[in-house]
């Protein structure tokens, strides 16, 4: 493929200015029917009357030749009045790949979904409200759906293996966000990216990517999944075990099976951080050398934390994984934990049926609600067409250096992070964690910065009460927003 560089600027030569601005394509006969679909709008967000233009339009990236290789297709929410120097935030979720319908309804739009805030209560019929939190009143937001997910399709030039790999992916987005900036005037303005889970393996890519060419102001990763290999508990990883415990800490302390000593939850999780970096890994690094009154003891500092039963830490050589913990805390009960938000319960499935993820019920309006309001900016495309998630994609090549495999390969993706701190003197990097996640963790946050050379004073760490999308908690949502609305404006984080 070529570099970064040639291909943007072929974009951006083909495209025009004006017809990447309005979101019309490189070839007519390369694009659907209708659109772009530009729509003014008016809001009042974080107390202030913003003006603002949405379009949902397509972007054509294309190979050496000229010829088109992805068409993207992306919703962008511009202030009216804004100034070429004002920030843009360039947002997506994770999977891989999925489009940014989450971030998208729930989080940072101008309206999201409503969800109901007793997670033991039924959701509402799906509906959707003014989001004043939203920080247009200080960015632009551009939602980008990667190859084959939304209305976002892989030309016929373009190849499947490639966009659906980690770096494929990466580059494409990257010149997306190249093309933009230079089709809609936006060199000056400050870059900013926002990815969610996986969506901050490509954050991270992408930031190393960028570094050379138009390097970005900040990233915001949340959710990370950068480390994977502490993120997911790779068997015989000890260090993977003792970044998590914390987590495991925080839900039973949810659930009331943990013993907190009267800590509130952020002291709690600090005090536990504490202990399993130090003596619960020392701990397992003796493995079978351990003493057994020690390997007791340990066991009984485990139950104390995590309200999982000493006998289940000696049988299983001190561990428990997420998923498994997910199982056993409330297995008593006949009850299972939310595997991307742990605070909603559900009954445990018969032996050998699969399980549902009990927080799985708090999404089911997203797709009607991305629909609707679709629908409401204009798009006359069937609705129908659009993705989630997109097909196949789990043959996904998770290493840039190639090889199928699984989110395990030895590869330093907070690496191409240290690029983007090199290149922009100016870079930050904040990192959020929901506290309730058994998906991406608090723990291996922490240790994504510990382990890493990043400038201490431009990287930001943040905890929110909630699961994965710790912004369905409505407090959480303005806390998330307000971090993001200090970070994209110079500010620190509160």
């Amino acid at each position: 493929m070529p570099s970064l560089t040639k291909r943007a600027l072929l974009t951006g030569a083909m495209l025009g200015a004006g017809a990447l601005a309005s979101g019309l394509p490189a070839h007519a006969e390369d694009a659907r029917a209708g659109g772009p679909f530009v729509a003014k709008r008016r809001g009042v967000f974080n107390g202030k009357r913003v003006d603002y233009i949405a379009t949902v339009g397509e972007t054509v990236l294309v190979d050496s030749q000229g010829a088109a290789t992805l068409r993207l297709v992306t919703t962008s929410y511009v202030a009216a009045q804004g100034s070429p120097t004002r920030p843009v935030l360039f947002v997506f979720n994770g999977g891989p790949s999925s489009s940014s319908a989450t971030l998208h309804t729930v989080a940072l739009g101008p309206r999201r979904v409503v969800i109901a805030q007793d997670v033991k209560a039924p959701q509402p019929p799906p509906q959707l409200v003014d989001n004043d939190a939203t920080v247009l009143d200080v960015a632009d937001l551009v939602f980008i759906d990667p190859a084959e997910t939304g209305f976002s399709r892989i030309a016929p030039a373009g190849s499947r293996e490639r966009f659906y790999s980690a770096d494929g992916d990466a580059q494409s987005i990257a010149d997306f966000v190249v093309a933009w900036s230079k089709a809609n005037g936006r060199e000056a303005s400050p870059k900013y990216v926002l990815g969610e889970s996986y969506g901050t393996v490509r954050a991270s890519l992408m930031a190393g990517k960028l570094s050379a060419v138009m390097p970005l102001e900040g990233v915001f990763l949340f959710g990370q999944a950068a480390n994977m290999i502490e993120t997911s508990q790779r068997a015989r990883n000890i260090v993977s075990y003792a970044t998590n415990l914390p987590q495991l800490a925080s839900i039973a302390a949810y659930h009331g099976r943990a013993d907190t000593g009267g800590l509130s939850a952020t002291a709690f999780i600090d005090k536990t951080y504490a202990f399993a970096m130090s003596d619960y890994l020392l701990a397992l690094a003796k493995g079978q050398d351990l003493p057994a009154a020690e390997r007791r003891q340990m066991a009984e500092k485990l139950q104390a934390l995590t309200g999982i039963s000493v006998d289940y830490y000696l049988a299983h050589d001190l561990v428990i994984s997420k998923v498994a913990f997910g199982r056993e805390l409330l297995k008593d009960q006949g009850l299972i934990l939310g595997t991307y938000d742990a605070r909603y319960t559900g009954p445990a499935p018969a032996p050998g049926a699969r399980p549902v993820d009990p927080a799985g019920r708090i999404t089911g309006a997203i797709a009607p609600m991305i629909a609707e309001q679709l629908k409401s900016l204009g798009v006359t495309w069937p609705l129908s067409d659009y993705r989630d998630i997109a097909p196949g994609s789990d043959a996904w090549t998770w290493s840039p250096t190639g090889g199928m495999g699984g989110p395990f390969w030895d590869y330093d993706y907070p690496a191409q992070i240290q690029k983007a701190f090199k290149a922009n003197p100016k870079f930050r990097l904040m990192v959020g964690t929901g506290i309730y996640d058994l998906t991406t963790t608090v723990g291996p946050a922490r240790y994504l910065v510990s382990s890493s050379d990043f400038p201490r004073e431009r990287v930001f760490l943040r905890q929110y009460v909630g699961g994965h999308m710790a912004y369905s908690h409505l407090p959480s949502l303005k806390a998330f927003t307000d971090d993001i609305r200090a970070f994209v404006t110079g500010g620190a984080p509160a």
